[in-house]
């Protein structure tokens, strides 16, 4: 197996040393009691061919059972104890996967995809659990029977002995040789899984707009063609496993056969007794399943391996935007925002250039311009979903890079225009995160959002049910609900990123309202496409191209008669037109 799925998966298992080796222990005891059943056997039948008193036949034949029980309870404490171990490995791997994940920056969550993770935090654990369940166990018990009976083996015959150890070592080696290219197919097999994961959601997300175009037909056909590509890889998969997997029955018919002719020729010439001979053969239909439980649990080893390598590049995949070693946490959080030269680059250009603001602290800042301006960036710097490529973002004369994330976080909330909600209450939506909240505030932040006017309409009101991502909610009721859901939360800093764009004129002029008239000493930032979201703020900037063309209050603009002035002048007409 290559290094790197082991070098993930070890770590998980330091836990479970104790576990691991009263494992082994059980092994030995099964394993032993298993390779000694084919001696016991030929010995009842030389005593058998000698003359044997029948107390003495029954005795051996409960020996015989006495062993078949031995090996099936410790077989299955083996199991049991595996299974645990592999229950133990999954949780902990995939919580810190989960936990991993969840911190990933925009980048590097594009760079995999959702799909391609979701292939990873389910179907890669599937193959973990397989590792220590059944493959871990299934190769350790296979060995150790493979050892003991061979050893049994050399006590009556050393050559026959020999003869299949030279064999099943050749057999071995072989596998182990032929098994880093299985892990590789194995592995582009999980990759074209994730593909197809992505594939599958990113068009079950869109199904509404395929079927709107009538693209039913070409999604079908291009599904089809990424499900060639994964099917041609789980065919090259299955023939390199088949390979390995038939080695060792083709190795054991081959000892097989030299045994029965080198042990003949034994027997009649008295060197072996009939009832060792018979030994031998037993023996080797013994070795032979422990051969193919090897070839199987190798399989498995191959396979999770694999998943482990896959896993664990996500899982050491260090984020972008972390906490420095000496970050601290702010007590309070009055809201000063201060940016100083600052510029971000995406994909080779500049999205923000020499942007140098200062936002006091309890004020509105309205930021306006045209799509891919660097509006988004710049709310998403404050947040610290990525970090400035030069510059400095401070909060109350702090660089943010120098504060812990947790503390800076808890102080801000964030409205983006896409609203995400969960499949629970529209109360448990609101309360997200703070599941402690008075109703008082939660009602608060519902008359402030105006979603309250919508209340009645729900069947439960605030303890309805709103379905996957939100489903049962208009595009203007979702940004509401996300609206309350950061009002509730009382944050020092409100970043709402043109999160009015699906409410109509009337209800976001209201809410636009509400928000200036709040008393709460927060400091606002709001990004908008409508001007009369942002026309009472304390200052206005006007973005282009990343930088800060124009900047002031909204009267201050008019007069400069800029580009403010023409995009204000543009939307009283748009307003007149559809009055």
């Amino acid at each position: 197996m290559r290094r790197t799925g082991l070098r993930f998966l070890l770590p998980y298992m330091r836990p479970y040393r104790r576990d691991l080796l009263i494992g082994s222990l059980y092994a030995v005891i099964g394993a032993g009691a298993s390779a000694y059943s084919p001696t016991l056997l030929g010995r009842a039948i030389d005593a058998l061919l000698a003359g044997i008193t029948p107390p003495l036949l029954l005795a051996y034949a409960a020996g015989i059972v006495g062993l078949a029980v031995t090996v099936a309870v410790f077989r299955y404490l083996l199991r049991m104890l595996t299974g645990a171990i592999a229950a133990g490995v999954s949780y902990r791997m995939s919580q810190d996967l989960f936990e991993t994940m969840l911190g990933f920056d925009q980048a590097t969550l594009r760079q995999y995809g959702v799909g391609d993770l979701l292939s990873r935090s389910s179907s890669d654990f599937i193959y973990i659990w397989r590792f220590y369940s059944a493959g871990f166990q299934m190769s350790l018990y296979a060995l150790l029977l493979l050892v003991i009976g061979c050893a049994l083996m050399a006590l009556t015959s050393p050559l026959l002995a020999l003869i299949v150890l030279v064999l099943l070592t050749l057999s071995v080696a072989l596998q182990f040789g032929l098994g880093p290219g299985v892990e590789r197919s194995f592995d582009r097999v999980q990759q074209e899984m994730g593909r197809i994961a992505a594939f599958t959601q990113e068009h079950l997300s869109a199904a509404r707009m395929v079927a709107a175009y009538g693209q039913e037909h070409a999604a079908v056909a291009a599904f089809g063609a990424v499900n060639d590509v994964y099917a041609r890889r789980g065919l090259g998969f299955a023939m390199r496993s088949a390979v390995v997997s038939s080695l060792p029955g083709l190795v054991v018919k081959l000892a097989a056969a030299l045994v029965l002719g080198l042990g003949g020729a034994y027997v009649i010439s008295g060197q072996i007794t009939p009832g060792e001979y018979v030994q031998f053969i037993v023996y080797l239909s013994v070795l032979n399943g422990a051969a193919q439980n090897l070839a199987g649990a190798f399989e498995r080893l191959q396979q999770g391996g694999a998943a482990a390598g896959r896993i664990g590049e996500v899982l050491y995949r260090r984020p972008a935007v972390a906490d420095a070693p000496d970050a601290v946490s702010l007590a309070s959080v009055r809201g000063a925002l201060r940016f100083e030269g600052v510029g971000v680059r995406n994909e080779g250009r500049w999205a923000l250039r020499e942007i140098s603001l200062t936002i006091p602290a309890g004020s509105t800042l309205g930021i306006v311009g045209a799509t891919g301006a660097g509006k988004s960036t710049l709310l998403g710097l404050v947040a610290r979903v990525r970090d400035p490529d030069e510059g400095i973002v401070s909060l109350d004369g702090h660089d943010l890079r120098t504060l812990r994330l947790e503390s800076l976080r808890r102080s801000l909330a964030y409205v983006p225009q896409e609203t995400l909600l969960f499949s629970m209450s529209l109360r448990d939506n609101i309360t997200l995160g703070a599941p402690g909240l008075p109703d008082e505030r939660v009602h608060a932040a519902v008359d402030a959002a105006r979603l309250s006017n919508d209340l009645p309409q729900l069947p439960q009101g605030l303890a309805t049910v709103v379905g996957e991502r939100g489903a049962t909610l208009s595009g203007g009721q979702r940004q509401r609900t996300a609206i309350a859901r950061a009002l509730a939360r009382d944050p020092q800093l409100l970043l709402l990123d043109d999160a009015l764009s699906s409410v109509d004129a009337s209800t976001a002029a209201e809410i636009i309202a509400s928000l200036a008239t709040d008393t709460a000493p927060r400091t606002r930032l709001v990004v908008s496409q409508r001007l009369a979201s942002v026309r009472d703020a304390d200052q206005i900037i006007v973005l282009e191209a990343g930088r800060i063309v124009e900047q002031g209050t909204h009267a201050e603009l008019l007069r400069h008669d800029g580009r403010y002035a023409a995009m204000y002048r543009r939307e009283l007409m748009l307003a007149e037109g559809e009055e």
